[in-house]
């Protein structure tokens, strides 16, 4: 049940990125990006914490005893292929319930909708410009992201474009502090 769920939240996900990846091929270079499995398992945990918004889907104490020495595990580790990642995203999803599963499951549907709205947005708005205008792909900047942290996911990116699959839960500070963070509020428990 959970693979079945898991793989078509995957077919969503690729299927929205190579769409992206066809739009956007002629006026952009290919952009070098983490796994697929490392960018799952970093919403992963970053879902986990909404979790606790329903009693039905808390953590409870027995699983936060659980899921923290696997984050913690998570944390030390310097390279992160796509394999281990895997490995990492199959024991955390082995300690939550199906009730658990579905919810994170919903959110990623809800994610995943969202941001192919703003494509279409977006689309829209580059058609309506003038045609002598370049398209503005830059994001615009996280306030809340240091110039630190930019530096510091800029040379990790390079490192990943590089073939080296560095762990984001090592290396960037804002990764780290997410994990530190959820570890924290498990042992709260």
């Amino acid at each position: 049940m959970k693979f079945v769920k898991k793989f078509v939240i995957l077919i969503l996900v690729i299927s929205f990125s190579i769409n992206f990846a066809q739009q956007q091929a002629p006026t952009q270079q290919r952009r070098v990006s983490m796994s697929e499995e490392i960018q799952y398992l970093i919403r992963l945990l970053r879902d986990i914490s909404q979790l606790d918004k329903d009693k039905k889907t808390a953590i409870t104490k027995a699983q936060a005893q659980k899921l923290i020495p696997i984050l913690q595990e998570l944390g030390k580790v310097n390279l992160l292929p796509k394999k281990d990642a895997e490995k990492f995203i199959q024991r955390i999803e082995g300690v939550l319930t199906n009730d658990q599963i579905t919810f994170l499951d919903k959110l990623e549907i809800e994610r995943q909708k969202r941001l192919q709205e703003m494509r279409e947005r977006s689309q829209r708005t580059q058609q309506a410009q003038q045609p002598l205008q370049q398209p503005q792909w830059r994001r615009q900047q996280d306030p809340n992201i240091s110039e630190k942290e930019r530096e510091q996911f800029q040379k990790f990116m390079e490192a990943w474009s590089k073939g080296q699959p560095l762990n984001p839960f090592y290396h960037l500070d804002m990764h780290k502090r997410m994990l530190n963070d959820l570890i924290t509020s498990l042992k709260k428990k």
